[in-house]
């Protein structure tokens, strides 16, 4: 049963690692752990633009993520649509506030202290689903 969403807003505002599926250039699916914020009804996320993943939405836009939970009761939704570049948004401040979400002030700020990446070699993007499967 799908969830309402005030239930999705919910499992997507949480901690969650996700799963990033995108499609290589060749039509394979390749998946990635990542953070992702949940923000105005679409996932904001972080990678290195030598990344695998970010090469992947350069050939490829389709991309899906998955937000579950891992204890009972469990929910989970799958969120598909294209992802692109946030380029109004800054790498090195959000990387900070997913730093934070995920592992608490202190522990989200020496994350982001002992970050080495820069916003020139790193990318913020966004996937806005146009479609969204839950339970």
């Amino acid at each position: 049963m799908a969830m309402s969403d005030d239930e999705l807003n919910e499992l997507l505002g949480g901690a969650h690692v996700a799963v990033l599926g995108t499609v290589d250039g060749q039509g394979r699916p390749h998946l990635a752990p990542i953070w992702y914020l949940w923000r105005d009804g679409e996932a904001l996320m972080v990678a290195a633009r030598s990344s695998k993943k970010w090469r992947n939405i350069l050939g490829n836009a389709n991309a899906s993520l998955c937000v579950d939970t891992k204890e009972a009761p469990y929910s989970a939704a799958v969120l598909q649509g294209e992802a692109t570049e946030a380029s109004e948004l800054e790498y090195v401040p959000l990387l900070r506030e997913l730093a934070i979400h995920y592992l608490g002030e202190r522990g989200g700020n020496q994350y982001a202290d002992s970050s080495t990446a820069e916003d020139a070699t790193s990318v913020v993007f966004r996937l806005k689903p146009s479609r969204v499967v839950s339970a």
